[in-house]
């Protein structure tokens, strides 16, 4: 597919979304080639994205050896001057599978806000890595030295992060984490993949607990997802070595004292694999607290492709799996669940074109709408994320071609044909 094919396409999704965001998000990229290219969300690379109470977009980038944020009041049109986070320059991890992480405690005005923000410190070639952590209690015009948040002080592998904040105010830091593979290998004893560790703020990132195991054994570079479980805890979701060599998925629930509760296997795909596929699951509470919305990438025995299920806590089981998409080249996948509709969305390859594609549920995942194209591009371009605002739901996204785009998701309500088994 031609450049001008895949732009007018862009322009078309765009249309239906927010297009005034997405024509500027282009005009900027043009910007980014230019010699000594501006620093902005357009020009950065893996940016995440998250809403304030207030409406207001933020997003966390890197850029050279720094990472930024910026924030929007305009859904995307204008964006505030960047503000680095690590004043010293270092190496954060930038790919889709590991990025930067914002978020923001709302206060009474925007120059009271707190906003969080957390990274992966490369700190070699031979995949280690220090959690990073840093913090602005002045509406995102400063930040604080950053800290490393893994507390073994080894020279090994902290890597791919998650944050979450729970309604009762507790801050979770999840990663991988090697420790356990290097002590070991120092007593001569074999070690399979990494594991998971977590540690938690009680004070809005001004401290954190000591870090805490989870599970041994766990892929050494595919993302966490995390969900709400209570008011308090949360649920996460993980690719976890069984056996010898499969890859499938765990599930347990995390406390704010360390406990770990109903760790169990989550999916059974039975992929047989002797290394890491870099394809973390995506997961969304549902609306029954004890259950969850799956979605991810398997090229086991059982299962090829993008999948869905329903996990409940009660049971311990998985319902609904359905394949969401076969083809080769299709992954990443995310949720949503907003106003009672369940949203997925992921990135598809047609050996010349990448395509964000979106499906929906009206039943919590016992059907799906047809699949449509919200995006394509023929050049470089990240995953797909979902992000909410409190009027809406928003496709987060960027590419070498279009800059960074905020797209709004259409709402929409009409009954859909049963799913064949």
């Amino acid at each position: 597919m031609s450049k001008s094919i895949c732009r007018a396409l862009w322009q078309a999704a765009c249309s239906l979304g927010v297009m005034w965001a997405c024509a500027s998000a282009m005009a900027a990229a043009a910007n980014c080639t230019a010699e000594g290219g501006e620093v902005s969300v357009h020009c950065g690379n893996t940016p995440s994205a998250t809403f304030d109470d207030l409406g207001r977009l933020w997003v966390a980038f890197v850029q050279g050896q720094h990472v930024y944020v910026s924030h929007s009041a305009d859904l995307g049109r204008t964006y505030s001057p960047p503000v680095k986070v690590n004043i010293e320059p270092e190496e954060a991890e930038h790919n889709g599978e590991n990025r930067p992480k914002i978020l923001v405690i709302d206060e009474e005005s925007e120059h009271a806000a707190t906003v969080l923000v957390s990274w992966t410190l490369k700190t070699s070639a031979r995949f280690t890595g220090e959690i990073r952590f840093s913090r602005s209690t002045d509406g995102g015009r400063s930040f604080a030295l950053p800290r490393t948040i893994n507390d073994d002080e080894l020279f090994a592998g902290h890597r791919f992060e998650s944050m979450y904040l729970t309604e009762s105010g507790h801050l979770y830091l999840s990663w991988i984490d090697k420790r356990d593979l290097e002590s070991s290998s120092a007593r001569g004893e074999d070690y399979v993949g990494a594991a998971v560790y977590y540690a938690v703020s009680h004070d809005g990132g001004a401290s954190f607990s000591a870090n805490y195991p989870v599970a041994a054994h766990s892929c050494e570079c595919c993302r966490i997802a995390v969900a709400p479980r209570g008011n308090e805890n949360i649920a996460i979701l993980w690719r976890q070595i069984f056996g010898a060599d499969v890859r499938d998925h765990a599930i347990a629930e995390l406390t704010p004292a360390g406990k770990v509760l109903g760790l169990n296997r989550a999916t059974y795909d039975e992929w047989h694999i002797d290394a890491c596929p870099h394809h973390g699951p995506a997961m969304v509470q549902a609306a029954n607290a004890d259950d969850y919305h799956l979605s991810w990438f398997s090229n086991g025995d059982a299962h090829q492709g993008i999948y869905y299920a329903s996990y409940s806590f009660a049971d311990r089981q998985a319902r609904h799996v359905y394949r969401v998409d076969g083809a080769a080249g299709a992954g990443h996948p995310h949720l949503a669940l907003r106003d009672g509709v369940l949203h997925l969305v992921w990135k598809g390859f047609d050996g010349q074109s990448s395509h964000i594609r979106l499906i929906r549920s009206f039943d919590a995942g016992a059907s799906w709408s047809e699949p449509e194209t919200l995006l394509s591009t023929n050049e470089a371009s990240d995953y797909p994320l979902l992000v909410q605002s409190p009027d809406g739901l928003f496709l987060s996204w960027h590419g070498e071609e279009h800059g960074y785009v905020l797209q709004a998701i259409p709402r929409q309500s009409r009954a859909l044909p049963d799913i064949e088994e």
